[in-house]
């Protein structure tokens, strides 16, 4: 099993599975409030439950973004440097989910050199009226520092499941759990990269192969946004489960790995 944690072209990165083809994942909004390193913890979480599914055939690399990002960041930028990353890996498939598919949908019209398939996951050519304005709430109170409210507010936009709201919700009441994250301004960027991006002008130069993955319920990004940008993408499979929202990763988790595994082969 490749077992690897460190940077690539400047992105901490975790790299485990037993597979030789490479997996690409470029992960959401809430990596911008992650540290330098992964803790063991989560490192746990993603081999063992979230991305088990793709250890057994793939060589997983779960690639974050550079830390002290610049308060000019948007998505393209950000898309220019995961080609760097690709340049080092070489051919891969690349998922990317929720602020990863914003990413990607750059990398497969700006760099596609070395993306074999793209899924484009949680993600739509921009955010939803609903999702602005949660978005917004999340980047005000950032700016304010008040990081419970951050926290909070994307725990009951992600999850439609009343249960699992209330299970992160109080969790993250616990004393010491919400803390200011070690780079308080990457998550500011990061918000504001989301709330600039509109992807429409470019989603018909798209080249690799590509799966657009969401959940109806999500409040996000519209469901009709994704299947309009599936339709609009050359070479497109749209694939909308129901009964989910922008949680779909892990309220839906088998239909959503098993809807990526099935595409990726």
């Amino acid at each position: 099993m490749a077992e690897f944690e460190g940077r690539i072209a400047g992105h901490p990165t975790v790299r485990f599975g037993n597979g030789d083809q490479p997996l690409v994942i470029i992960p959401g909004l809430s990596d911008s409030l992650q540290g330098d390193e992964t803790s063991r913890f989560t490192r746990l979480l993603l081999k063992r439950y979230y991305m088990r599914a793709f250890a057994d055939d793939y060589d997983v690399y779960i690639v974050s973004r550079p830390r002290e990002l610049p308060d000019d960041t948007t998505t393209r930028k950000l898309a220019a440097n995961y080609a760097a990353v690709l340049e080092e890996i070489g051919q891969a498939a690349v998922l990317g989910m929720s602020m990863g598919g914003l990413i990607a949908q750059y990398l497969g019209s700006d760099h596609p050199a070395n993306v074999q398939k793209l899924v484009v996951s949680l993600a739509g050519p921009h955010l939803s009226e609903s999702g602005a304005e949660h978005v917004s709430k999340w980047l005000d109170s950032a700016l304010e520092g008040r990081w419970s409210e951050v926290y909070l507010g994307s725990v009951e936009a992600t999850y439609s499941s009343t249960g699992a709201r209330a299970a992160y919700g109080t969790l993250l009441q616990l004393p010491g759990v919400v803390r200011q994250p070690p780079y308080p301004n990457d998550f500011i960027a990061s918000a504001q990269a989301c709330l600039d991006h509109d992807s429409t002008a470019v989603l018909s130069s798209i080249e690799p192969e590509t799966l657009v993955l969401g959940g109806e319920l999500d409040v996000l990004f519209d469901a009709d946004d994704l299947r309009s940008m599936g339709g609009t993408i050359p070479n497109a499979t749209t694939r909308i489960l129901e009964d989910t929202g922008h949680g779909a990763f892990e309220e839906r988790r088998t239909a959503f790995t098993e809807a990526i595994t099935a595409f990726l082969r």
